[in-house]
């Protein structure tokens, strides 16, 4: 009986043991678990100038300037699914943007209507403008190509935001990187008021690296300073942006240079034009920006910005145009314009470039 008892008694403390241990064991589980990580939203490789920005200038004779093409769409845009999707998790990340004393917010202040056919900007030599500009790149079959861009905030002062496959083929690794980029600030009408800046750094997302996947189409490009100048954002200012916010936002004003678009024969590839609309998030699995806007090629990387008043002259960057639907010869099939979601991509994408 005793032999018994002992048996019940060690059987008992055995249980009360393990329920005490239980509950310390689970919450020694969820606080040491790390939160998903989406690796396609990591920075990728990268390319790092080593050609001297004279033998860059050199190469980009007027007549290479003007047989520059856009970019054209590498594949149809795949639709993500719900396997695919991972959460961001990295926090929110905001900056202001700035002008340098010499420059206005804007030349004037008319009422700015809203609309989703683009229209000319025409307010050249004055913030945002100046911080716009058109991204000139070799391909890797050497032919010349360009994209639109915005100076960002940065600590480096030199960064330009644009998009993956403003920089890099899309899919195929390290080795399907552009090279020989400038950046010619205020572009509009072929115009060069700022000079030409040469790159030392560029990168994208691993997801657009290795997969061309367009959820992660996005990039930063480090230029150098200029002896003249000094710092690129120091001699036009530059647009603050909003990471991780979201998707649904309000009088987005979308910039770029377009060659096509949607239904429109008046694009040159060689003006500044503007959208002025509101985004929404694609759908429940897909977590890209979308808005309605006529532009297409040639606006590639053209800075989408919140809050832009045109009395100081700088927004928030909360997306970059993309890609959209398109036929068989890639020309526009609607008005609906894409970006990337700006969230854990964008945030690992420019913490990467701005101080190099």
């Amino acid at each position: 009986m005793n032999s018994i008892k002992r048996v019940l008694l060690s059987m008992l403390a055995a249980l009360a043991l393990i329920a005490g241990l239980l509950p310390s064991a689970a919450m020694a589980r969820s606080s040491s678990a790390p939160p998903p990580v989406d690796p396609g939203a990591a920075a990728a490789s990268g390319i790092t100038n080593t050609t001297s920005s004279k033998k860059i200038l050199d190469y980009w004779t007027t007549a290479r300037i003007r047989a520059a093409t856009p970019e054209p769409l590498p594949r149809p845009a795949p639709q993500p699914t719900a396997e695919k999707q991972v959460k961001n998790v990295l926090p929110p990340q905001a900056a202001g943007g700035a002008r340098p004393a010499r420059l206005k917010g804007t030349s004037d202040s008319p009422r700015v209507l809203a609309h989703t056919q683009a229209q000319r900007w025409n307010r050249q030599g004055s913030m945002p403008a100046t911080t716009i500009g058109k991204i000139y790149y070799v391909r890797n079959n050497g032919t010349p190509g360009y994209c639109s861009g915005s100076v960002i905030n940065g600590n480096n002062k030199n960064t330009v935001w644009t998009s993956g496959h403003c920089i890099h083929a899309g899919g195929g690794g390290a080795g399907n990187y552009f090279r020989d980029f400038i950046f010619v600030p205020d572009a509009d009408n072929n115009r060069e008021p700022h000079g030409r800046w040469t790159y030392r750094y560029a990168n994208t997302t691993i997801g657009w690296e290795r997969d061309g996947n367009w959820s992660y189409d996005v990039a930063a490009i480090a230029f150098n300073p200029q002896a003249q100048r000094g710092n690129l954002a120091d001699w036009v200012g530059y647009q603050g942006y909003r990471f991780g916010y979201g998707q649904a936002f309000n009088n987005i004003h979308a910039f770029g240079f377009p060659q096509d678009g949607y239904r429109r024969t008046d694009f040159s590839g060689n003006d500044l034009w503007y959208c002025l609309t509101f985004t929404w998030r694609a759908g429940v699995f897909d977590d890209r920006i979308h808005m309605e806007c006529d532009m297409h090629h040639g606006a590639s990387g053209g800075p989408w910005l919140e809050d832009l008043q045109l009395s100081r002259g700088w927004g928030y960057i909360i997306g970059a145009y993309s890609h959209r639907n398109v036929d068989g010869n890639q020309m526009a099939v609607d008005t609906v314009a894409k970006s990337p979601n700006h969230g854990d991509a964008a945030i690992n994408v420019r913490n990467d470039v701005h101080v190099r």
